[in-house]
């Protein structure tokens, strides 16, 4: 007989809604810490957050965040690779240029980028490479295969991914408030023009 068990050696089956909604309460927690953490390294960047002030973002103890995440670094990594849209071929490029206006638009997904933008200096931006290489260079050299300019277009079309983001809609200083729907008209027609540009011979 163990301590707290049964004493015919059966064990008690235990109640099925109990668990679900641990489990439920147990990823619903995961993923309030995950946010913060995205928002928190967005705004800060790796070397300016806390595990304290993600914490208490998500509304949890310091403790709860390294039991579900180890360390700040791989709840870092985590939130970096984050967000990854499967990949499509592109077939228009003003479809392209909507995507990219809504991607830079959008809090939630943008989140990683500027995580790794705020964090460059961590080991030297392999994280940032890696990133840039998986969600960016990659799917452009495969679109590209074959095109002699290649390396020029892929790192044209590069900038203006991420220039577009931290610069063009402002997410890199908060100054996307100021934009009106007619300035964003404009910024995605003319984008889907330079983008036009950069894969035209």
């Amino acid at each position: 007989m163990t301590a707290g068990g049964p004493s015919d050696g059966t064990r008690q089956a235990r109640p099925k809604g109990r668990d679900a909604h641990r489990a439920k309460d147990s990823a619903a927690t995961r993923n309030d810490i995950l946010r913060a953490a995205a928002r928190r390294f967005a705004e800060r960047g790796f070397a300016h957050v806390t595990l304290q002030d993600i914490a208490e973002d998500a509304g949890v103890t310091p403790a709860l965040v390294n039991r579900y995440f180890v360390s700040k670094r791989a709840l870092f990594e985590l939130v970096a690779q984050a967000h990854v849209d499967e990949a499509q071929p592109l077939t228009d490029v003003g479809e392209f240029a909507s995507d990219l206006m809504a991607y830079w638009q959008d809090v939630d997904r943008r989140t990683p980028a500027l995580a790794l933008v705020r964090s460059i200096d961590l080991d030297g931006g392999k994280l940032l490479k890696h990133e840039l290489e998986r969600r960016v260079r990659g799917h452009w050299r495969q679109f590209l295969a074959g095109d002699p300019e290649a390396t020029a277009k892929i790192r044209l079309l590069e900038s203006l991914t991420l220039g577009l983001g931290l610069f063009g809609i402002g997410a890199l200083l908060g100054e996307e408030e100021g934009l009106s729907s007619e300035t964003l008209t404009a910024m995605e027609r003319r984008l889907a023009l330079m983008i036009e540009a950069c894969l035209s011979d």
